[in-house]
């Protein structure tokens, strides 16, 4: 133990390799470990975790440490004062640290001390979920200082200061703002997304926009695993004069390794000692790993395909271990799993929830189709302890903070395209393994595997970003839809306010364009009319099919070419379920039809589900044919499939791919025509209503699924503020706990 404490007090604690070193020696000896504990965490920089020291060196190392203070009392890590640091003495920095190193934890500290508005920009909505809760606790007696999901200027009486948490497609509209906000700070977290095809086009435009249009704002970007983060600001031509750039490898959390041998036995191994897989190199494991896992101290993590969720195989290597779980019994998760069943139309009938039913044992199921708000409730279920075993996509890989005792890798698969991407996934994936808690002791957790050299091979996988942004590539290296905005920004005919070549633009403001978008407006607003209710049902159907036919002339005048069969059945199916959201329906009730319908449950006579096309982003060149959603006998046709299924329109179809297109085309109408109908269409691609209270109440950040609830409590709403009636302080939990921060 001296010689290990003595490197890390030199040199922190700088490997993986060192952190998974130190675990085993905790596994194996527990008694002669403790006695060097606190000596350890002192050396690692873990200060907050000492508490009252014990030794003279963890007093001195706590008081060295006691120079890098929060706003709330925690001492820093010295990555965290370091990172702070960089960020206080200059204007750009680009940084990367692995998952555990807490380099958000650091920059959110920075916010709280800092002034002036702030934007966060992160890859997804379950982050931008996760940043909200977070900061709304840290600003919590901060009553003049709101956490904002999108970009808006509300509570204007009250707010002094606005923090937004936006994906890279909500952050384009920053500027609209810009003479109204005193933006300070961007911060680019999980900012390898610039690598991503399509979204990287989009990353990337937007900080190049950011350092044009807020010269003196503050950028810091943070990424897992990158060796080379100061590519970030090369890509950009941002000058090294008043920049930092650093790769931390020191790590907090350890990790066990474990795998199955052919012979049914398991074994601990290194994934860093060469052929540590072998089993001359390897350690039995004293009894069965997956008793051990399974323990009802431990929570466990295992990752499964998306495709085995859907099929219903994930269960497979657990249905013994699950048939011996007893159901909860706890009033507070019983509430949790109500919710949930209520928020998707499980009615234990014929739309019966598999992940309602698996809760009520402590199984969950969380993957980027489950809609968001059960999301939430999941995690919750999850903090909670409720949850004994969590069956999860690389959804987590995303950087969720959502750690577990043992991440049980069932399958290897990643869909990311290239094998470096598919390792800088995996590292994600595998951080989540071990919690780092506030107490006295080193933490550790277990990552379990079938395949050992493959999970070698992609830990020792480095990962480095391209110098050269995608708005710099040739036209080769960048699909047909993308290459159009990318020519664009090359040639400087991209319009900023439109989110748009001028090229595109030019296309919408073409007299078939006009035509196509006038029908619409006159088919969702028709004279005389009042609600949405005309394209309900049967009486309907004439309506929607209008619809389909004209928003898709729309988008391909936008794309500058016809839909490809496979595109066109995900933007047919998109539709229609848009057109059931025009028409006021719930996100159950849309699920719920969806169901009734692809599995025939009126046709008696037909054995087969009806085909269905699965959500798929749009556009997509390559969509040559349809995909079903499900294929077989309609009998077995699972109501989550749908539920997920149904989701993904509304959130990767629907918001991410068609509603900006839609509103610019509507937006160009009112500037060419005047119609305020097309100024109603607007909020009703962004809101999924017209009524004002409904459309305030969201700009407000009050999730879509408590609006109809919630708006029958206010008492006064406009963008200078909001009052609520004594009645909500007798509201549902859910509702006293949304509207707290506001009262």
């Amino acid at each position: 133990m001296d010689e290990i404490i003595d490197y890390i007090h030199r040199n922190g604690p700088d490997s993986n390799e060192l952190l998974q070193q130190i675990s085993l020696y905790k596994e194996f000896s527990p008694g002669s470990f403790a006695e060097g504990e606190e000596y350890l965490i002192s050396a690692m920089g873990l200060f907050y975790k000492v508490g009252d020291a014990e030794s003279i060196y963890s007093l001195i190392m706590k008081s060295v440490g006691g120079a890098n203070t929060t706003a709330s009392g925690d001492i820093l890590t010295p990555v965290q004062a370091s990172v702070r640091n960089a960020i206080i003495a200059n204007q750009y920095i680009s940084i990367s640290a692995p998952t555990s190193a807490g380099k958000s934890y650091a920059i959110r500290d920075y916010l709280i001390e800092t002034k002036g508005d702030a934007v966060i920009v992160v890859p997804s909505r379950a982050l931008i979920a996760e940043y909200v809760s977070s900061l709304r606790s840290q600003f919590a007696d901060r009553r003049d200082v709101m956490i904002m999901p999108f970009v808006d200027r509300v509570f204007t009486d009250r707010v002094r200061r606005r923090v937004f948490i936006l994906t890279p497609e909500r952050a384009r509209q920053i500027a609209s703002l810009k003479k109204s906000l005193d933006v300070n700070l961007f911060f680019f977290d999980e900012a390898h997304v610039s690598e991503e095809e399509g979204r990287g086009v989009v990353f990337d435009i937007l900080v190049r926009r950011v350092v044009r249009e807020f010269p003196a704002a503050k950028l810091v970007f943070a990424h897992p695993f990158v060796e080379n983060p100061s590519a970030q600001l090369d890509k950009h031509g941002i000058s090294t004069e008043s920049s930092y750039s650093r790769a931390y490898s020191q790590g907090a959390v350890g990790k066990v390794f474990v795998y199955r041998h052919d012979n049914g036995c398991d074994y601990y191994f290194s994934p860093f000692e060469e052929k540590g897989y072998l089993q001359k190199n390897a350690v039995k494991f004293n009894g069965d790993f997956a008793e051990f896992a399974l323990d009802s101290k431990r929570t466990l993590l295992a990752y499964v395909s998306k495709a085995s969720i859907y099929n219903g195989t994930f269960l497979d290597s657990f249905r013994a271990t699950i048939r011996n779980f007893t159901p909860l019994i706890d009033p507070k998760a019983k509430a949790i799993i109500e919710d949930v069943r209520r928020l998707i139309g499980a009615d234990g009938g014929g739309q019966r929830s598999s992940m309602v039913e698996l809760m009520k044992i402590g199984v969950v199921i969380h993957h980027g189709s489950v809609p968001l708000e059960v999301r939430f409730l999941i995690e919750k279920f999850i903090r909670l302890k409720y949850a004994r075993i969590c069956f999860a996509t690389s959804t987590l890989a995303q950087g969720i903070n959502m750690p577990f005792d043992v991440v049980w890798l069932e399958t290897m698969r990643l869909s990311d395209a290239t094998s470096e991407k598919r390792s800088l996934s995996f590292k994600n994936l595998i951080g989540r393994a071990g919690r780092l808690t506030r107490e006295k002791k080193f933490d550790y957790g277990y990552v379990y595997t079938k395949r050992p050299i493959l999970l070698s091979e992609r830990l020792l996988d480095t990962y480095e970003l391209s110098p050269v942004s995608v708005l710099d590539a040739d036209e080769a290296d960048v699909s047909a839809d993308d290459w159009e905005i990318v020519k664009a920004v090359k040639d400087e005919t991209y319009d900023d306010e439109m989110h748009m070549p001028e090229s595109r633009k030019c296309r919408l403001e073409s007299d078939s364009a006009l035509v196509a978008l006038a029908s619409v407006l006159d088919t969702i607003y028709p004279s005389g009319v009042s609600g949405l209710e005309h394209l309900r049902g049967i009486a309907g159907r004439r309506a929607r099919e209008g619809l389909k036919t004209d928003l898709r002339i729309i988008y391909e005048i936008y794309l500058g070419r016809p839909l490809k069969a496979g595109e066109s059945a995900v933007f047919h199916e998109a539709i229609s379920i848009l057109s059931q959201v025009f028409a006021g329906r719930s996100f159950k009730e849309i699920a719920g039809t969806r169901f009734s319908r692809i599995s025939r449950r009126d046709e008696l006579d037909r054995t087969d589900a009806q085909f269905s096309q699965m959500a798929a982003t749009l556009p997509n060149v390559e969509m040559e044919k349809p995909f079903p959603v499900f294929k077989g006998s309609k009998e077995k046709l699972p109501y989550d499939t749908i539920v997920f299924d149904t989701y993904d329109y509304l959130d990767k179809v629907v918001s991410f791919c068609l509603a900006d297109t839609f509103s610019a085309a509507a937006e160009i109408f009112y500037e060419k025509k005047g119609d305020r109908r097309a100024l109603k269409l607007i909020d009703m691609f962004r809101f999924g209503t017209n009524d004002h209270v409904s459309i305030l109440l969201m700009r407000y950040g009050f999730q879509p699924e408590i609006v109809d609830e919630l708006k029958l409590l206010v008492k006064r709403i406009d963008e200078a503020g909001i009052t609520f009636k004594p009645e909500v302080r007798r509201a549902r939990q859910v509702i006293r706990d949304a509207v707290d921060w506001y009262i």
